[in-house]
């Protein structure tokens, strides 16, 4: 059976306001749902050194995050002080050489909330304890 062409080849001009619309309209959804997705974790601010380089650390490391008002938070959970010793021990232990732990503590954080921590460490068996910095962003350099 044999169906009768009637296709014919657009010649004629091509309206360009249907496809702005909907690019307006993906453009706005792009936008809101960027805007009104929760992204979870806890403002932290980091204290700025500025130019200056920072060394590397080596693994094995157990990074935590203290908050302005001196909350912890060890494995992204907010974790009590006097629960964190029991956590900190057991994460150590599960390391064959001492960890490093990387406090990433917000500038306006006390020292006296970072002291404890440190000491709560070292009673833990850790070993170094460093407390992390914004760093100056890393360049490429060609020849």
């Amino acid at each position: 059976m044999k169906f009768p062409r009637n296709a014919k080849i657009f010649r004629g001009q091509l309206d360009v306001a249907p496809f702005a619309g909907i690019f307006f309209l993906l453009c706005l959804m792009l936008i809101f749902s960027t805007l009104l997705v929760y992204s979870p974790g806890v403002q932290i601010e980091l204290p700025d050194l500025g130019n200056k380089d920072v060394p590397g650390i080596q693994p094995p490391v157990i990074p935590i995050a203290i908050d302005v008002h001196g909350k912890i938070f060890f494995e992204s959970q907010h974790v009590p002080e006097t629960e964190f010793e029991n956590r900190l021990k057991e994460a150590v232990q599960k390391f064959e050489s001492p960890p490093t732990l990387v406090i990433q503590g917000d500038e306006a954080t006390q020292l006296s909330v970072i002291s404890r921590i440190s000491h709560i460490a070292s009673k833990s068996g850790v070993t170094r304890t460093l407390l992390a910095t914004k760093t100056k962003p890393f360049s490429f350099q060609t020849k």
